[in-house]
Order: structure tokens, then C-alpha cells, then sequence
């Protein structure tokens, strides 16, 4: 009998979309293990576990996705159509780092999904007093920023995990000698991009985590028609239960099982193994049990590595009045809010606005009602643009208070390195596995950071 929160009913008919559309069922796949193979239980129906679960079911194991929502995707989030626009917007994650060499670039022209680019050559500069900068003065600024990133590289050699960010920031600052404005302006966007990137602020983040992460060359994307497609894709046809709601994990020499609230009541799920790909922070929360207990190295490593917070604010209008740029930046805002605007009236195909927080300015917004946020946020654009309408919609993320989130993504804090991620993605027995980006050393707080884990973990799996 197909469990009510089975989002495939395999079969091949066709069934109603959103918005009126058609779409495919996919075939049952996963629904049965073949000789040799076993069953896994994956906790997430986020990348990771998707990506996981795929690759185990293509193998032959027979597999069981339990999601805590009522959607899947986990941090991946699209919402199609937004009021009466037709935009599709990303909630929570929405960039890949990279489109060259980049596993998740491979699946995305596989599954033949669109992709876009920010046009940089029209980001616009405003100095705190709303001023558009100099073309050749934003240049500099930029080429200054590489230089103490070039710097910050090489300072990290001999770095200690007890080493922040901020002192980082101060020593390529130092080395690259720069003074006055040159220094003001390149300190400010440094400790931006830093707050953007790792959730956190500069004096929060692990020094050493400047030269820990490997990127993918190329141009960094969004997608236009939602990354929720990506994750769509990978659970076809899986058996995926969604509004499960993981209570705990237990395992022994016999099998694994979980506990898990559903809109009948409890259940128990037994497998021959588990993958856990529950993201960092519902992992300091505590709201899963784990039997017998998580080792000591594992507990410890949850405690130290930082869970980050990034947070959107969309703001749509009527009409474009900001020009012809995609990206504005703003110097010298208030804690740091309001740095940098991308412009959607390309990309997303209407007059959007959206803008990042993160760290330190996340934080200064906590608490405060839709209403206040927006009206910041308009302040702080009718200081460049003094006749700003009102936006005619606002959508604001709250990563923090999601439950089944407790924050945006992990990053490597003062005190944490690599050994704690490796040790959060050790196996218990050969029972219970895990994933997710922040079990990735050198890809971690990535969408494909994400994928790789997922990938990593079934191949795990397999050999046994």
C-alpha cells in the first residue's frame, strides 16, 4: 500500500501540476533491493540525502527518504510564481559557485535546467552618503580586495584554529599597505563578503578556512526557473515521505531504525542502515536522539563548527528605477545591512530586488516585523535612489527559526578545522552514515558541497 506521504505514485499517468500544468509521474524506482543489496533509510530529502538515495536506488538498493516537511528540497526552497508575478524565487540556497568542472554544472546540463549570470559589468558603487562611485574608484576598490584575499591565502600558512578572520583581515591589511580611503573601503567589502559566505562574523570565522575551500572555476549561476528542479529530478520516482519527522536514530548489530512522527501518528522504520543528512544546526538543537549516544569526537565536533545565518529580503515593484545595473553596492550602511542588491529584471524577468544578510547583520534584524525590515530596507535605497516607490510585495527568509533548518549553513569557527567535519562524517558501525555540506572539507556551505556528500555517502554505502 502507497504510505500517504509518498510523493510518487509510480506509475506512468499523468497527474496535475502547479498552476494548472501537467506533469509526469515518474516509474517506482528504489522500491525493492536486488541480490546483494540492502535497504537504507536517508533522513532528508534535501540535496545530500536526494543525491544520495538516487544513486543507491540506480544500484539496486531499495530505499526510503523521510522529509520533515511537506516539501522536499530542504534548504533549497523555490517559489514559483510569486503574487501575481510570474518570478520564481530561491528562498535559500540559489548560486553554483562555478559552472566549470563542477559536479552539480554536469547534473544541471543533464537535466537540462536554465542558468543565468549577474551581469558584473554593471555593478554600481555608492559611497555612505549615497554618491555613485567612479567607475575606475569601484575598480580599484575590487582590485584592492583581491589583493588582501591573495594575502589572507598566504597568511593562513602556520595559522592556529584559535586565529579569526577579523585578524586575518587586519594582517593583509598591514601587508598590503594600504591606507585611508583604499583601506576603509577594502576592509568594508572584505568583512561583507566574509558575512555573506560563512553566515557569521569576521571575528567568529576560523582564519584557516580562507585556504580550506576549493572552487570551481568559471562564472557563478542562479537559476531562473528555481533550483528546486535540481532536487525534483533526483527523488523521480523514490519512495519519499514527507511531514516525518525524525525523533531518533538507533542502531546494532542487527540494523538501524528511526522514530518519526507522522500525520498518523508514530512510526517505526527499520533498514538495514541509515544516512543522516539533517543540516548542522538541528544537530545542535538536540532534537534527535541518537542510540546509543553519538561518540564523544562526533558530539564535540557538532559543537564546535559554527552554524551561519543568511537571510533574503525580495522586494518587488512596479517598475525598474534603479537603471541598468544588476548588482548595486552600498557603502558604509547601517551594521552592515543592505550591502549588496542583486537585480532581477533579466534574471528573474521582473522589477525584483533582493539583498543578502548575513552574520552580524542578520543578527541586527532578528525580531523585528516584516514591516520595519522593508522599511529599513527602503531607507536605505532612497538614499541612492531618492524617489524609490514603495514595493508593491515583499518575501523575507527566516533560516534561523525554521526548525528543520536552525540556520542557513555551517562554517568553520575560531576553535574548529577539519578534523571536526571529518569526524561528523565518520560511520557508527557500518549502521548509520552521514552527509551533508557540512561533512565536506574543502566544498563546505555549498550547493555542490551538498551533492558531493551525498554522492560520497552512497558510494560508501555500496561497498559494504
Amino acid at each position: 500500500m502507497t504510505d500517504p506521504g509518498d510523493v510518487s505514485e509510480g506509475t506512468e499517468e499523468t497527474i496535475g501540476g502547479e498552476d494548472g500544468e501537467e506533469a509526469r509521474v515518474s516509474p517506482p524506482r528504489g522500491r525493492e533491493a536486488e541480490s546483494g543489496r540492502g535497504h537504507t533509510i536517508v533522513v532528508g530529502a534535501g540535496l545530500a540525502g536526494l543525491a544520495a538515495a538516487d544513486r543507491l536506488a540506480e544500484e539496486g538498493e531499495r530505499v526510503t527518504v523521510v522529509e520533515a516537511r511537506d516539501r522536499m528540497g530542504g534548504r533549497i526552497h523555490s517559489v514559483r510564481g510569486w503574487g501575481d508575478s510570474a518570478a520564481t524565487l530561491d528562498v535559500g540556497a540559489s548560486w553554483m559557485r562555478g559552472d566549470e568542472n563542477n559536479p552539480l554544472a554536469r547534473l544541471v546540463r543533464e537535466i537540462g535546467v536554465r542558468t543565468a549570470v549577474f551581469n558584473r559589468s554593471t555593478e554600481t558603487a555608492y559611497d555612505p552618503k549615497g554618491r555613485r562611485l567612479l567607475f575606475d574608484r569601484h575598480r580599484r576598490n575590487m582590485e584592492d580586495v583581491n589583493l588582501l584575499h591573495e594575502h589572507m591565502y598566504w597568511d593562513t600558512v602556520g595559522a592556529t584554529p584559535q586565529e579569526s578572520m577579523e585578524e586575518g583581515i587586519k594582517q593583509a591589511l598591514y601587508d598590503a599597505n594600504l591606507v585611508r580611503a583604499r583601506a576603509r573601503d577594502a576592509n568594508e567589502i572584505v568583512h561583507r563578503l566574509v558575512e555573506a559566505d560563512h553566515g557569521a562574523d569576521a571575528d567568529q570565522v576560523a582564519f584557516s578556512a580562507v585556504a580550506a575551500l576549493h572552487e570551481f572555476s568559471g562564472d557563478d549561476v542562479v537559476f531562473p526557473d528555481g533550483m528546486a528542479q535540481v532536487t525534483d529530478h533526483l527523488a523521480r520516482g523514490l519512495d519519499v515521505r514527507l511531514e516525518h519527522v525524525v525523533r531518533s536514530v538507533s542502531h546494532d548489530d542487527d540494523g538501524a531504525a528511526v522514530h518519526v512522527d507522522t500525520p498518523r501518528g508514530e512510526e517505526v522504520l527499520a533498514a538495514d542502515r541509515v544516512l543522516v543528512t539533517l543540516p548542522l544546526g538541528v544537530l545542535k538543537a538536540g532534537r534527535v536522539d541518537f542510540d546509543p549516544p553519538l561518540p564523544d569526537d562526533k558530539r564535540d565536533a557538532v559543537e564546535r563548527l559554527g552554524n551561519g545565518r543568511l537571510e533574503k529580503l525580495f522586494l518587488r515593484f512596479d517598475d525598474v528605477f534603479w537603471g541598468d545595473a544588476e548588482v548595486l553596492v552600498h557603502l558604509g550602511t547601517e551594521e552592515g545591512t543592505w550591502f549588496h542588491w542583486y537585480a532581477g529584471q533579466r534574471v528573474l524577468g521582473a522589477p525584483i530586488l533582493v539583498c543578502r544578510n548575513g552574520g552580524n547583520a542578520a543578527r541586527f534584524l532578528e525580531g523585528w516585523d516584516d514591516a520595519d525590515v522593508v522599511g529599513h530596507a527602503m531607507a536605505s535605497l532612497r538614499g541612492l535612489f531618492r524617489k524609490a516607490p514603495d514595493p508593491v510585495d515583499h518575501l523575507r527568509t527566516n533560516w534561523a527559526d525554521d526548525p528543520f533548518a536552525r540556520g542557513s549553513f555551517s562554517y568553520t569557527a575560531v576553535g574548529s578545522g577539519d578534523g571536526d567535519r571529518v569526524a561528523l562524517a565518520s560511520p557508527l558501525g557500518g549502521r548509520v552514515f552521514f552527509g551533508g555540506e557540512a561533512t565536506e572539507i574543502e566544498h563546505t556551505a555549498t550547493v555542490h558541497g551538498a551533492l558531493l556528500s551525498g554522492l560520497r555517502e552512497a558510494d560508501r554505502i555500496l561497498t559494504l
